[in-house]
């Protein structure tokens, strides 16, 4: 209670007139900041002394839960005007944190060792390669950067930060234009958003992107053969500063023109309450785990290794199936692939990243361009019964008291 009373008052993001002093902590400044947080992955945070002195800051807490505290440890020192990483990686030794941030936003304090809060910051969502930071270093000015100065001065500018980025349509055929549409963190300064494409490993195509209605707007024309679109962003602010999406350089986003026949799969049969029926043993011990059952009704093998299984209609790219193990993921003609939807892929490769709710929602599969091979939005489910078509692949659905994982429901 009392961090969301915390992160609720917390300045510059939430102001909230209620507040009293009771509920926020007095913020005592002793020279030592949380001047850089880094929260997409490696996560870590960087500490800052704007004192002319080195700071032995051994044994203070950092947190971002107050019942979990982790203390520095003793004689740990920031130089004058120098820097501190710290890495939060949950493993809670030396300069590791016992915690990992989130990707969402969050609250992360600092506190002596006796407990005096010296510094705190909410960060909000952040993107891969940004960071939340000063600017300059030590100052109250926050922000997202689009780029990352770990352990080194931010300037005293940040860079133009990407918040997102869609395409339209998702799944493009060959005819189809595609909209590249870019929102910024902020537009203010930016004078030069640009879209780079290319064709099957071609050369990249700069078009210079549009702002309209707050977002930057760029269009890859329809290509009209198969093959794979790379793209990415550059965007440059009046700074001199520019950042990247995707943040890697060796990256590209990307999507496929493709024009095979899509192969005869079906959503055959699921269960999404499981607590007693059909065990999952791939772990070591009997796991009660959603399933999903596939059927091919064609005449001939199907390996779905690179195809996407996803419970939302509206992601295709849900979770890729892998590619390493074809035994594994061939159907044979007329017969069934058992999925687990139970958020372990390192189990193996009919593992996937998601489990179904039994509330109801979307099951599909979708070839390796993302196109719908088949789906079903199904309602609220009973504790181990399954659901499924009758006849195999049939259009008719009912519920299984006996449940036929990998078999047949006629």
């Amino acid at each position: 209670m009392l961090r969301l009373v915390l992160m609720c008052c917390s300045i510059g993001l939430v102001l909230i007139s209620s507040c009293s002093k009771e509920d926020e902590p007095n913020v005592e400044n002793e020279d030592i900041f949380i001047n850089e947080i880094h929260a997409s992955g490696p996560d870590w945070i960087e500490l800052y002394n704007a004192a002319d002195e080195t700071k032995n800051i051994g044994g203070y807490f950092i947190y971002d839960d107050v019942l979990k505290k982790y203390a520095l440890p003793a004689n740990t020192s920031i130089p004058a005007k120098g820097y501190l990483v710290l890495n939060c990686d949950d493993s809670g030794t030396g300069l590791n944190t016992n915690f990992r941030l989130s990707s969402t936003g969050e609250t992360v304090y600092l506190e002596t060792s006796s407990g005096k809060l010296i510094d705190k910051v909410t960060f909000p969502a952040l993107r891969d390669g940004q960071s939340y930071g000063r600017y300059p270093d030590g100052s109250s000015f926050l922000s997202v950067s689009g780029n990352t100065s770990q352990g080194a001065a931010n300037g005293d500018t940040q860079a133009p930060a990407i918040a997102s980025t869609t395409r339209t349509p998702l799944v493009p055929g060959l005819a189809d234009a595609v909209t590249v549409q870019v929102g910024m963190v902020s537009n203010a300064g930016v004078n030069a958003v640009k879209l780079f494409y290319r064709l099957t490993s071609g050369t990249f195509t700069e078009v210079t992107m549009t702002l309209s209605a707050g977002f930057y707007n760029g269009v890859i024309p329809a290509q009209g053969t198969t093959g794979k679109v790379d793209y990415y962003i550059e965007a440059s602010n009046t700074s001199g500063k520019s950042t990247r999406a995707p943040s890697n350089p060796s990256n590209t986003y990307s999507y496929l023109l493709n024009t095979d026949v899509l192969p005869s799969l079906f959503i055959n049969e699921f269960m999404a309450y499981n607590t007693s029926c059909c065990p999952d043993t791939d772990g070591g011990t009997n796991e009660y785990d959603d399933w999903i059952e596939i059927y091919n009704a064609g005449a001939q093998p199907v390996n779905i290794g690179g195809m996407y299984l996803s419970d939302n209609k509206s992601n295709p790219f849900n979770y890729k199936i892998p590619t390493d193990n074809p035994t594994a993921t061939t159907i044979p003609a007329g017969g069934f692939i058992l999925l687990w939807a139970d958020g372990t892929p390192t189990q193996g490769p009919l593992h996937l990243d998601f489990a179904l709710s039994n509330a109801g929602e979307d099951i599909g599969i979708y070839y390796i361009d993302g196109r719908e091979i088949n789906a079903y939005t199904f309602g609220a489910q009973s504790e181990n019964v399954s659901w499924g078509r009758t006849l195999n692949g049939g259009n008719t659905w009912k519920a299984f008291a006996t449940p036929t994982p990998k078999a047949s429901n006629n």
